[in-house]
């Protein structure tokens, strides 16, 4: 699935993106599925109030999509993902968190500079985040940005902040990451990444998808991490 310039460039720089991976009928048939899921927990959103880091009308994040519905399970288990992440981690590889982020046109600022690892901790530290655009994201309506090479630093410190996690307050504006339907821009859980303001007329829509090796657990509880299932066992596809 990688090849060697872009296993290198993983390593070094910190992400690869994949153009176009998945169809058009592919993500319309999974942004479908998503939809209703975030169209539910926006209403619940809604009567709630503003959470943490969702706030109604903005920024909604729905999570363990794949353990709510059959056909994303079985998405996720993909033979693309079983061949991204055994290259990238090894053998035997754990679905350890999945949630949709729909950023709509009312979101008016950025989400921070964070690493994954800053919301919560794991042992070992690292994981593969896939940041998969189920429509384009585009630098208008709130695609990600990143800063190659900041997974060097190992976990960097985070405070919390109004709207969210944050472990950079420099200057260094990063890089956008803009990504047509189906593509997919696969990173470090270390990398420093943060998304813009939708200034757009519609909703970004991403499914965000991570692997970690099988047994990885929070180091502060010494919990084994079970956010979803085992997708390959000694290089080899579990989900058919």
């Amino acid at each position: 699935m990688l090849s060697a310039d872009q296993l290198k460039q993983y390593e070094e720089q910190g992400y690869v993106i994949l153009e176009q991976l998945f169809s058009n009928e592919e993500m319309d048939r999974v942004r479908s599925i998503i939809d209703v899921f975030d169209m539910e927990s926006e209403e619940a959103l809604k009567q709630k109030g503003k959470g943490f880091i969702a706030i109604p009308n903005q920024i909604n994040f729905t999570s363990n999509l794949a353990r709510r519905h059959e056909d994303l399970e079985r998405f996720i288990g993909d033979q693309r993902f079983v061949d991204l992440t055994t290259t990238v981690l090894g053998p035997d590889i754990r679905l350890y968190w999945d949630q949709s982020v729909y950023k709509r046109p009312e979101a008016k600022r950025d989400f921070p500079w964070h690493q994954d690892n800053g919301y919560v901790p794991t042992d070992p530290v690292e994981y593969m985040t896939c940041w998969l655009a189920l429509d384009d994201a585009t630098i208008e309506n709130g695609c990600i940005w990143i800063q190659p090479q900041s997974h060097l630093q190992g976990f960097v410190e985070h405070k919390k902040t109004d709207v969210g996690w944050q472990c950079y307050f420099g200057e260094d504006p990063g890089q956008p990451v803009p990504l047509r339907k189906g593509s997919m821009v696969i990173f470090y859980s270390l990398l420093f990444h943060r998304s813009t303001p939708n200034q757009s007329k519609d909703t970004r829509k991403a499914y965000v998808i991570q692997y970690s090796v099988e047994g990885t657990k929070n180091p502060d509880t010494g919990v084994i991490f079970d956010n979803g299932p085992l997708i390959a066992v000694g290089g080899k596809a579990v989900i058919v």
